[in-house]
């Protein structure tokens, strides 16, 4: 017999200040200059039968390593097995610099971003701590924010899956939601930290459930972006200007206002909820650099064959070299450059030729997600549910961030070779089929365990 529902929750201020650098976009040129609204490392945990904890961290991305440490630090202080703790991004382009890229480098982290992680394992600890009887209720709400970047009138899901969790008495304690769409409404010439979208749908959510918890969990979005910014085309280089923070309320408000509609209507789960998560690795390739691209590269670019360049010289040559050409001529030479720098850069993100990537699968009542250290497009997260004959959603940058996660097909498509999502993906096409068998396979197990 499946045991009663218990949960708490809890939301710690990141610490950031003005003059700390910020992360999301490469055009920026400033620190951090003014608070727009607090980021957070919010928590929730569910304890039945067995458990889980699920820590959103209102930054843009953190590394995997960066993620075991946060995880191993939890179970140490909560008892609470790694595989069962989930640390996601909210991928906000607005927040804190977390080391990322030194890391990928080689270099240590920057020191502010040990109090990020420290506060992020402070926020779970004590939503573990607080967990008292609780009931759960699930639903579905939809949203129209967002519009796909790869091609124009492209997929994309409006659907956000919502969980509500109440205390004993009723009073709601938190409101889990994940919906697919970049916090990118705010561009580069923004230097003040925000959540972006996600903190005025938190905002929204609040207003109609006092005293929730707002908890994002960012969906397959990476093909999604804000419908203010239009589609990513790689003969547009720097077509990254946002909007003011009008916009990006009401944009947030959309979501959040639907979210609690769809929270304030669901009705609590009669039986107590079955909760419990699940992990295992999948070894994936990474894509390699083929033959003769370097020179096809260069060609593009008209430098000689025999040219030495590094990596950031080939991102800032693709745009000096190819400006005045039509813009047909241009996307096909900028095409052949990052063809040629996915296959040299995939290896380090993946850390060598393979990765043994992480694939995590939550039960949460009825609801089943799958959780990948990638950003998913919307294929990869509506194959995910058709997969589950249950309410369900594919949760991207969980536990860690190794760039894109196209869908197979995606890879197929014409014009495939000029997409930006395929551009920036480390593993071989397969990658998303064969991640998203293995969660199938973890959602059965689950389902064993718990009860279907």
């Amino acid at each position: 017999m499946i045991a009663e529902l218990e949960a708490g929750t809890s939301a710690l201020a990141l610490p950031v200040e003005v003059g700390q650098p910020m992360m999301g976009y490469g055009a920026r040129v400033a620190p951090a200059a003014a608070l727009h609204d607090p980021l957070h490392a919010r928590a929730v945990y569910l304890r039945g039968r067995s458990d889980c904890l699920i820590v959103s961290l209102e930054v843009c991305l953190i590394a995997p390593a960066q993620a075991d440490l946060v995880r191993a630090e939890l179970e140490r202080r909560t008892g609470v097995p790694a595989q069962r703790i989930l640390v996601a991004c909210i991928h906000t382009h607005a927040g804190p610099d977390t080391g990322i890229a030194a890391l990928a480098a080689g270099q240590p982290a920057p020191a502010h971003a040990a109090a990020l992680f420290d506060t992020a394992v402070r926020a779970g600890e004590a939503a573990v701590k607080g967990a008292a009887p609780a009931r759960l209720a699930h639903a579905r709400a939809e949203a129209r924010i967002g519009a796909n970047r790869r091609v124009a009138a492209g997929p994309f899901d409006p659907e956000a899956l919502v969980l509500r969790i109440d205390g004993a008495r009723g009073a709601p304690l938190a409101v889990l939601y994940s919906y697919g769409c970049h916090p990118t409404a705010l561009g580069p010439e923004n230097l003040a930290w925000s959540a972006d979208w996600p903190w005025a749908a938190g905002r929204a959510i609040e207003a109609a459930l006092p005293g929730a918890n707002p908890i994002f969990l960012l969906g397959a979005h990476s093909d999604v972006d804000p419908r203010t910014r239009g589609v990513k085309d790689l003969a547009e280089t720097g077509k990254t200007r946002g909007v003011g923070f009008d916009e990006v309320e009401r944009l947030g408000r959309e979501v959040g206002e639907a979210v609690a509609l769809a929270a304030l209507a669901a009705e609590p789960a009669r039986a107590a909820a079955a909760v419990g998560a699940r992990s295992a690795r999948v070894r994936l390739r990474a894509h390699r650099e083929e033959p003769e691209a370097r020179s096809r590269a260069l060609a593009a670019l008209d430098l000689p064959p025999d040219s030495e360049l590094g990596t950031n010289d080939f991102f800032r040559l693709e745009t000096e070299r190819t400006q005045g050409l039509p813009p047909e001529e241009r996307r096909e030479r900028i095409a052949r450059v990052r063809a040629y720098l996915r296959g040299r850069m995939a290896p380090r993100f993946a850390g060598g030729a393979e990765a043994d990537v992480e694939v995590q699968v939550l039960r949460i009542g009825d609801a089943r997600l799958a959780a990948l250290p990638l950003e998913a497009t919307v294929d990869v997260g509506r194959d995910w549910k058709a997969r589950v004959a249950a309410p369900a959603a594919l949760l991207s940058i969980a536990n860690g961030w190794l760039r894109y996660l196209p869908h197979e097909r995606n890879f197929r498509e014409p014009g495939a070779h000029r997409h930006y999502e395929v551009l920036m993906s480390t593993f071989e096409a397969d990658a998303a089929t064969r991640l998203l068998e293995q969660a199938e396979r973890l959602e059965r197990s689950l389902a064993a365990e718990l009860g279907a």
